[in-house]
């Protein structure tokens, strides 16, 4: 009879483990879609976090202070594909350039709270050094193979913040402070995937996200129809 029983159990046992795995195999890829979207907006709001606590004034007043903002930057990988579809690879970094160039480099860069590294990688993105945050690589670690722009950031590839927290865009090319490059549209980011992530049997329109970031204030969000 303690036989029988103790069979009874394990054969329920195995049937919820069963039914839990299968659970969790149908969200996995709605999953992926959701910590993608949560991971890009959280480090989004770091660097306007960054810019609202560390005021970017130039003390020798450089007419050139501004390019310093704290800025979300994105791109494509250079030489390099997605090895299962050929599609472009993209990265992102978070950082702000003290010499006031164009760009920034990693001693320049935010670490990322999660793992204590850097928000950081070269454009050619063929490998990560050790203390640089594998979330940057966003193909590689979420499968976005796409990444389209409107509104305030339709012509540029990162989004800067000044010390009120106020969105700007094309940075690099201020040449005197005049507040001229700050957002007077909102910014929509559009990251398309391409795992079929609503299991639809269809990669789709459903299967992407979309942040937005308010002109003049800079509160980032993500456009709730799209993550269900």
């Amino acid at each position: 009879m303690k036989i029988a029983f103790t069979t009874i159990e394990l054969i329920f046992v195995i049937v919820v483990l069963g039914i839990i795995a299968s659970l969790a195999i149908g969200r996995r890829d709605r999953d992926l879609r959701e910590e993608a979207s949560e991971t890009i907006l959280s480090h989004i709001r770091l660097a306007q976090q960054l810019a609202l606590t560390d005021n970017k004034h130039r003390k020798d007043n450089n007419k050139l202070w501004q390019r310093a903002y704290w800025r979300f930057e994105y791109g494509k990988c250079r030489n390099t594909t997605n090895l299962e579809d050929g599609t472009a690879e993209y990265y992102y970094r978070v950082g702000s350039s003290v010499t006031l160039d164009s760009g920034f480099n990693k001693n320049e860069s935010a670490i990322n709270p999660m793992d204590g590294k850097y928000l950081y990688t070269m454009n050619k993105c063929e490998k990560l050094e050790k203390d640089e945050s594998p979330s940057v690589l966003i193909s590689r670690k979420f499968g976005i193979n796409r990444i389209r722009k409107y509104g305030g950031c339709s012509k540029v590839q990162h989004i800067a913040f000044d010390h009120f927290g106020r969105p700007h865009h094309q940075i690099a090319s201020y040449k005197v402070a005049d507040f001229s490059k700050i957002m007077r549209k909102d910014c929509r980011i559009k990251f398309e995937m391409s795992s079929d992530v609503n299991n639809d049997g269809e990669i789709n329109g459903a299967d992407s996200f979309t942040i937005i970031v308010k002109a003049e204030t800079g509160y980032t969000y993500i456009l709730e129809d799209k993550i269900k």
